[in-house]
């Protein structure tokens, strides 16, 4: 019967923690390529996802100095 009471005190501590402590910092999440499965700011050359992206940045720019 011990043991049982020191699980459940222990669960409720954990619930307790959980509840009252202080928050940690969020982790910060980085976007991934799902072509090349690189993060964002490191695309590879050969990502036509970055090539696509970059022809469409390419057609804005044109568009805004005509």
């Amino acid at each position: 019967m011990a043991a049982s009471h020191l699980e459940s005190t222990e669960g409720f501590m954990t619930l307790w923690q959980k509840l009252f402590s202080r928050k940690a910092e969020p982790k910060q999440r980085v976007r991934v390529c799902i072509e090349c499965g690189m993060p964002i700011a490191e695309h590879k050359d050969w990502c036509s996802i970055l090539r696509t992206q970059r022809e469409m940045d390419r057609k804005a720019a044109a568009a805004v100095q005509e």
